[in-house]
This record gives structure tokens, C-alpha cells and sequence, in this order.
């Protein structure tokens, strides 16, 4: 890409280093957070681990030969911290940058843009038992790594994005307690997490621009907008205290250069403190991104606070479970049920619509930043007929709709500059395992990991083929 500023609007899809690539232990790559947690944890309930996935370590450049084949001009991926300093901290493993530096040249051979996630969920395990994401210094290792990717990489990737959904996964490891190191219903370590993972974020933007490239660099959040029940009685508080608790402590470092100002007021009513750096306003202010990643799946539908003790739910088992996702945020707000919604098998409400909810908030309150749908899919239970091929019809559907009320709000003014489809292909998806398939392209994973392209994947091409016709 010559001009970051600009560019055609990019279509492409998206995967995560430890969700995708396998090669656990080969070539020098230290041993990471989900490693130990998947080969020790009982709390790894589906017994699944990424030790081998769908091997993109070895089998890249097929799978990016078929995203060329389908029309795809961009590939969202993230980097493991442990491949390329083993742990965590000291000395670079130059066969993890060998590997990804084969990657982005082919992906540039094949005509598609790398957008360089540097974290996503997959902490080294030396840094994870010096406290992972509480320890403060983590900002600052994270700094070094990030350096050194930039200067390794940074010559021929153009888009980069610092942290992945900082809220959610604090969300995981803190309060659901499904994501190792496995906590429960910790609102201290939720927020404290959350806050060191932006100023993370804030520490690599600053140095990025310090060292002079000419791309450009954001984060990634799990774009929740904020709906309210019409029978909440307090709509103007429970709104702020959802929207602190889901949004706030990203988008406003993010995209605002600073802590959120209501932040104190509600951490009070919390009963929680941060510990900072005291150089944080400075250090945010630093760090604004140049934009931000939106990962779209669900909407937060809450409602006033009815006097229950704290308490989140999620379903990790899919149709085997009743479970739905929910919380209870004592005692500010807790999530409310809408009957006219449908849920996925993993309890999930189904609403394209909060695409154009999502994007527009954003766009409307925070200044009308560059934003990137760098996540959007769907999760399913799926069989191939006897054909060999996946009739994806749930997933065309679905997305479809997602996708029109993205172009919708780019008519309506929101700068959506790129789409990435959750996932290029069938991969490790967390704690659920390897049932939950969100993949473009089939995976047998009982056979020799054949890829096979879902009927989906020959939609997403056409439909790529049509806005690039219009776009001219």
C-alpha cells in the first residue's frame, strides 16, 4: 500500500495466532498462557487445545492463495509474543521472525494487506507468572516486544493494531473465570487489567510514531453498543454505568487520549481503585490511535439494577447447555431479556442490526474516528453433505444483514474504511473447541486438515466482486 490515507476499502478476514497457526512447541517458540492452561487446566472443560489447529504455520500460503482466490485484498493477523521473544522479555527467537516475515511477503505476492494485530489473548507464560496483565511493568515489556515487531515488520505492514479487545478478554480472565489464569467475579482485576492493557496500547502508539513509519496504528474493541430495556426506569445512569463497564475504558484512551472522566465516581460505587502510572496523562494523551477496530457480534441490553448479588454468565457448551450470556452489575445495572431477539446455541442474541448501532455511536461520540470492522462472524454447529461442501445458508444470511447495515452507516456518514470476516477458516475457537466453526473454509480436522471452501466462501467473493464493482 503507498498511501494509508488513501485506499480502497478493504475486504478480507481474520485469525489469531494461537487460534490458528499450531506448531506449539517447534522452531523456538516458548511456551505461552494458553499452552499450560489448555495441557493442565481443568478448567479447559471441552479437553481441546491449539497444539496443532488447522496448522497455518506450515500450510500459510495455502490458505492465503485461497483468500486471493476469493477476492480478498487484506488479512488481519496477530503475532505470538512467544514465538518472537520466547519469554516474553530479552532475547528475539529469529525463527519466529523468519516465519513472519514468509507471511506478510506472501500475502504482499498475493495482492493482500497484512493489518498486525501484536496481542491477542496469547500472553507468554514466563510473563503470565509475574502476574500477566496485573504486574504495571507489563506496559512497558509489552513496549520492547511491540519495538521490536516494528522494526522487524514494520517496513512492509501498514496497519496495526495494538491489543485485541482489551475489554473482553479481561472480561474472560476476570469475571466469567473461562479464560486462564481463570479469575472469578473480580471487579478489581477487571479494571486493573483493562487499564494496563490501553496504557500498553498507549506506550506502542508513542513509540510507533517516535520511530517514523508511514502506516498506521490502532486497537481493537469488541464494539458493544449500549441498548436500554424500555422499562428501565433509570435510563440515563444505568446507560452510563453499561457503557463505563463495556466501552469507556477503551474508546476513551483510545480514541480520546484519556482516562474517562466519570472513571473515579463509578470505580467508587465499585468499591475498586487502580493502581497508575504517574505519567498516565501523559502517556494517554501520547497515544491516541489512528483508529479503531470494532469487532461486532451482540449489542449490551441492560436495565436497572434490581438488588441481585454480582454475577455473569456465558455458554462455553454450546446446544448442551441452556446457558445464556448475561450479568448482574451490583449495584449498578444488570442485562435484561428481549423476547423478540433470537440466541445462537452459545446463548448469543442474533442482531445485525447493532452493526449500525455499534458504528454510529462511535462514529457520533467520539468524533468521527477512522474505523475498521475487524471482526464480525458467525458461530455454528456444521456437518459437510455428501459432496464434501458446507450449505452455510445461516452464516450468508446473517452476515449479509451485518454487512448492509455496515454500508449503511458508511452512507450515513461513519468512516468504515475495511470488513474482516471472523474466520478466514475453521480454527481452535477458545474454550469451546473446535464445534464452534465460524470458518470461510472447511477444515476436516480428521483428515489430514483437508481445506474445502464453504458455500459461504463463494458468497463473500461475489459480494466482494459487487462493492468493488460500485465503488468503481
Amino acid at each position: 500500500m503507498d498511501n494509508v490515507n488513501n485506499m480502497p476499502f478493504l475486504w478480507g478476514s481474520a485469525t489469531a495466532s494461537y487460534q490458528c497457526e499450531g506448531a506449539w512447541n517447534e522452531d523456538g517458540k516458548g511456551l505461552g498462557e494458553w499452552d499450560f492452561f489448555s495441557h493442565t487446566s481443568n478448567k479447559n472443560i471441552n479437553h481441546v487445545d491449539g497444539d496443532v489447529s488447522c496448522d497455518f504455520y506450515h500450510r500459510y500460503e495455502e490458505d492465503i492463495r485461497m483468500m486471493k482466490e476469493g477476492g480478498q485484498n487484506t488479512y488481519r493477523f496477530s503475532l505470538s509474543w512467544s514465538r518472537i521473544i520466547p519469554t516474553g522479555i530479552g532475547e528475539v527467537n529469529e525463527e519466529g521472525i523468519d516465519f513472519y516475515n514468509r507471511v506478510i511477503d506472501c500475502c504482499l505476492e498475493n495482492g493482500i494487506e497484512p493489518n498486525v494485530t501484536l496481542f491477542h489473548y496469547d500472553l507468554p507464560f514466563t510473563l503470565a507468572c509475574k502476574g500477566g496483565w496485573l504486574n504495571n511493568d507489563m506496559a512497558e515489556w509489552f513496549c520492547k516486544y511491540a519495538k521490536i515487531c516494528f522494526e522487524r515488520f514494520g517496513d512492509r505492514v501498514k496497519i496495526w493494531a495494538t491489543v485485541n479487545e482489551p475489554h473482553f478478554y479481561s472480561y474472560c480472565v476476570n469475571m466469567l473465570g473461562n479464560y486462564p489464569p481463570n479469575r472469578s467475579l473480580d471487579v478489581q482485576s477487571y479494571m486493573q487489567f483493562q487499564y494496563n492493557l490501553m496504557r500498553a496500547s498507549a506506550l506502542a502508539v508513542r513509540t510507533y510514531r517516535q520511530m517514523g513509519y508511514d502506516g498506521i496504528i490502532g486497537a481493537v474493541h469488541d464494539g458493544g453498543v449500549v441498548e436500554l430495556d424500555p422499562a428501565t426506569e433509570h435510563p440515563d445512569d444505568v446507560f452510563r454505568y453499561a457503557d463505563f463497564f463495556a466501552n469507556r475504558m477503551i474508546l476513551a484512551p483510545a480514541l480520546q487520549g484519556q482516562l474517562p472522566p466519570e472513571m473515579d465516581e463509578i470505580l467508587e460505587k465499585l468499591g475498586v481503585s487502580l493502581y497508575r502510572s504517574p505519567n498516565d496523562v501523559e502517556e494517554f494523551r501520547d497515544g491516541k490511535v489512528d483508529f479503531i477496530g470494532l469487532n461486532v457480534y451482540c449489542r449490551e441490553y441492560v436495565t436497572d439494577w434490581h438488588g441481585g448479588e454480582l454475577a455473569v454468565s456465558a455458554n462455553n457448551k454450546g446446544g448442551s447447555s441452556k446457558k445464556v450470556e448475561g450479568k448482574c452489575i451490583a449495584p449498578l445495572f444488570e442485562s435484561a431479556r428481549d423476547s423478540n431477539v433470537p440466541r445462537n446455541k452459545w446463548g448469543r442474541e442474533i442482531l445485525p442490526g447493532c452493526m449500525y448501532s455499534t458504528i454510529m455511536d462511535v462514529h457520533e461520540r467520539y468524533d468521527a474516528p477512522r474505523i475498521f470492522i475487524t471482526e464480525n462472524g458467525h458461530g455454528a454447529y456444521e456437518q459437510p453433505d455428501a459432496d464434501g461442501m458446507i450449505h452455510d445458508d445461516d452464516r450468508i444470511e446473517l452476515l449479509g444483514q451485518f454487512i448492509e447495515h455496515m454500508m449503511r452507516a458508511k452512507r450515513d456518514g461513519a468512516r468504515v474504511e475495511g470488513y474482516y470476516l471472523w474466520s478466514t477458516m475453521d480454527l481452535y475457537s477458545w474454550i469451546n473447541g473446535y464445534e464452534k466453526r465460524y470458518g470461510l473454509v472447511h477444515i476436516d480436522f480428521e483428515n489430514n486438515l483437508e481445506r474445502t471452501p464453504k458455500k459461504s466462501w463463494y458468497w463473500y467473493r461475489d459480494l466482494i466482486s459487487k462493492y468493488q464493482e460500485q465503488e468503481g
